[in-house]
């Protein structure tokens, strides 16, 4: 019974950091996060955010508009992973 429950949580812990990190996309969002965002400011600035999917989804949207370098799958596994972490 104990090694079923061990089996269980190391896959909960796994799945959860795949959840982190884009989904299936296989795209890491947070490195997205580090890397591009912190091109223009802080990382601190969106982590001190919090925001509804949708507000996420304009807020990256106007950072492209400036000139953040995102795909359209970085773009979707950014949003996800911030209205995940940084949610309201």
């Amino acid at each position: 019974m104990n090694r079923i429950l061990f089996v269980a949580g190391a896959a909960l812990i796994i799945l959860a950091a795949q959840g982190c990190q884009g989904g299936a996309s296989g795209i890491d969002a947070a490195a997205l996060l580090e890397e591009r965002c912190s091109e223009c400011h802080k990382p601190e600035i969106p982590k001190n955010a919090r925001k509804s999917r949708a507000e996420w989804e304009k807020t990256v949207a106007r950072m492209i508009d400036k000139g953040a370098k995102l795909s359209p799958d970085e773009k979707r596994a950014l949003v996800r992973y911030l209205s995940r972490v940084y949610k309201l």
